[in-house]
């Protein structure tokens, strides 16, 4: 463990010992001080022993062989009762002022760390819309409304023009995490607006908004996941819509009202323009695709708003745009990944920031600049 790791957790024990420790808290441990190369402990979780082991042959072989993890800047282990518990670095500490936030090895993960950039545009069809993002501060609003996640990297945030690709995608490029957004696809999102409010009221903003929301959110699940190496059981694809609908969901009942609805209404589009005598969409390309069909994202998405808040999205029953049948079991769905998401998201978060976060009204009631089609 490096020697500025080593000085935080010693911070951090003198901080947690008045609340775990007793009178004899002074008193020194038969712990070793450090832990030589190809050594170990091992902590007994029932007699709460610890035993000194030493390694046979190559680390590395028993690092796969238990399928091991980095522990990173280091972790607290305290005892209470007849249970023992264990505390991640980084890791919170309480102060005297409520208000500000102490971490342990605060330098690798801290909140704050998402980095945006507007690439000029390679086309000057682009060039009206690159000045309008930057005008709006578009990707800046994403930045503060990401700013709590505490990442031990920075993550950046790009637009960009790709060479007539309608796309966004996640990748690192040089050490960095990348979300590329193509000029392309937000241009897209543009076209793709009701020319007056819909009957479910979607408004041309919202449908803007709900769109951009989503497909950055959703890359930027995709982000987190390789930052935090999070354990996915089933499609990254599907995890990663997950991720973007269950943050537009805790935006409060008027502004997750929009985000969704503005989301959806992308997806019905393209569900109403089926031709179910297409050869194109009968090809196994597109039933091959790591993306569930559209009209499937269509009925996850409005599925899992019902299931957060049946009293909000009433009217998605009501109305026909989700079956009864698969409504049934739509707060079963929210509620599975409402748990993985405090499981393996929560503890990467400032709670208070994020409070700030939600309690801010985002979305503009203007409707967006007209743009060149």
């Amino acid at each position: 463990m490096r020697s500025s790791i080593s000085q935080a957790l010693v911070v951090a024990l003198v901080v947690l010992a008045p609340a775990f420790s007793g009178p004899a808290a002074a008193e020194p441990l038969g712990v070793p001080d450090t832990i030589a190369d190809n050594n170990s402990i091992f902590i007994d979780g029932k007699s709460f022993r610890i035993i000194p082991g030493k390694g046979r042959g190559n680390a590395s072989t028993q690092i796969k062989l238990l399928d091991a993890r980095d522990l990173g800047p280091g972790a607290i282990i305290f005892r209470s009762g007849e249970k023992l518990y264990i505390v991640d670095a980084p890791m919170r500490l309480s102060t005297q002022d409520p208000d500000q936030n102490v971490y342990v090895d605060a330098g690798r993960a801290r909140p704050n760390r998402i980095v945006v950039e507007y690439v000029p545009p390679k086309n000057p069809r682009h060039q009206m819309l690159y000045e309008a993002l930057k005008e709006g501060r578009v990707l800046e609003t994403m930045q503060q409304i990401l700013s709590p996640f505490r990442l031990p990297v920075d993550l950046r945030i790009k637009t960009l023009g790709c060479d007539g690709m309608i796309n966004s995608w996640f990748n690192t490029v040089d050490g960095k995490p990348t979300v590329h957004m193509c000029y392309e696809l937000l241009e897209d999102i543009t076209r793709n607006v009701p020319s007056q409010t819909t009957p479910a009221g979607i408004t041309a903003i919202d449908a803007v908004n709900g769109q951009f929301f989503f497909w950055t959110l959703h890359e930027v699940g995709h982000a987190v996941f390789d930052i935090f190496h999070t354990p996915l059981f089933g499609r990254e694809e599907d995890a990663a819509d997950q991720f973007a609908v269950f943050i537009m969901l805790q935006f409060g009942q008027d502004q997750a009202r929009r985000l969704i609805g503005g989301a959806a209404y992308a997806a019905n589009e393209v569900i109403k323009s089926f031709d179910p005598n297409s050869a194109v969409e009968k090809s196994l390309g597109k039933y091959s695709s790591v993306h569930g069909l559209p009209e499937q994202r269509f009925y996850n998405l409005v599925c899992w708003a019902y299931g957060a808040d049946p009293k909000t999205f009433a009217d998605v029953v009501e109305k026909g745009y989700l079956p009864k049948r698969r409504a049934e079991n739509c707060e079963y769905e929210y509620q599975t990944f409402k748990s993985a998401f405090a499981s393996e998201m929560l503890p990467h978060i400032d709670r208070q920031m994020a409070r700030a976060v939600l309690n801010t009204a985002w979305l503009p009631q203007s409707e967006p600049p007209q743009l060149p089609r």
